[in-house]
């Protein structure tokens, strides 16, 4: 009976035992969040971890900096009141997006890196809103582009706008980001935005502008408004960018 107790007391003791020798001691370094999963295991599989590096990656990572800095040239360069409605339009469309993303709190893949809700994705919805409304904007004032702009380029123009923003927004996708419903509802409700706010300012805002050049005014104040908002939540870009160069840098070094 002491021999039976006391190799049932053994068999109860050693899932303690393993799980003290697998928990991290006090000086020990945190578990990064590819690290960690509900069951204690690594959460990204070995293909995920090999999709998440390389060009595509950095691409991936780049995005949201370059494409907010080409934004923000095309408002310095031309600051009249149809670049300063697009970029009012994306960033009441990024809002929108989170909204729903929360309304929604739908999970992101197994082995995502980020833990938040993935529905829609947020790359998708601004990807598809700039990317739809820029390649509609051509095509509606095409005639009006000339010398920036030859009218014969300006078709195939829009559409290899229209085909970068998907590419970008495939890439949320084959990273592990998101799964394909994420980024297609994303996509979709960005693209809707565009096209709705382009017909406003060809319909109702435009023609009101220019019957009251007053107003002018108040979308200038809305857009530095919207903006200020859309750079206070861009300041995390720079923690997750710092977290994602960590992460390259200790794959590397594991691989070493």
């Amino acid at each position: 009976m002491s021999s039976s107790s006391s190799s049932s007391a053994t068999t109860r003791g050693a899932p303690r035992a393993r799980a003290a020798a697998a928990a991290p001691s006090a000086g020990d370094p945190p578990a990064s969040i590819c690290e960690v999963s509900a069951g204690g295991g690594d959460v990204q599989s070995d293909g995920a971890k090999a999709r998440g590096g390389g060009v595509l990656a950095a691409l991936n990572e780049s995005t949201k900096f370059v494409v907010s800095a080409l934004a923000l040239v095309a408002l310095l360069r031309y600051p009249n009141v149809s670049t300063c409605w697009c970029i009012l339009g994306s960033v009441v469309n990024s809002i929108n997006g989170k909204l729903l993303k929360k309304l929604l709190n739908h999970e992101r893949p197994t082995g995502a890196v980020k833990a938040d809700p993935g529905m829609p994705s947020s790359h998708a919805t601004s990807l598809s809103y700039l990317s739809v409304y820029a390649a509609a904007a051509m095509l509606t004032h095409g005639d009006k582009m000339s010398p920036v702009l030859p009218a014969w380029a300006v078709a195939p123009t829009a559409c290899g706008v229209v085909g970068c923003g998907v590419f970008l927004t495939w890439l949320r996708v084959h990273l592990g980001f998101h799964t394909t419903p994420q980024v297609v509802v994303g996509y979709a409700l960005g693209a809707s935005t565009a096209v709705g706010w382009l017909c406003a300012m060809e319909r109702v805002v435009g023609p009101a502008l220019r019957a009251s050049p007053k107003l002018v005014g108040g979308l200038r104040v809305a857009l530095a408004v919207a903006v200020g908002v859309f750079a206070l939540s861009a300041i995390r870009w720079v923690d997750e960018a710092r977290a994602y160069l960590t992460r390259g840098k200790s794959l590397g070094d594991k691989a070493e």
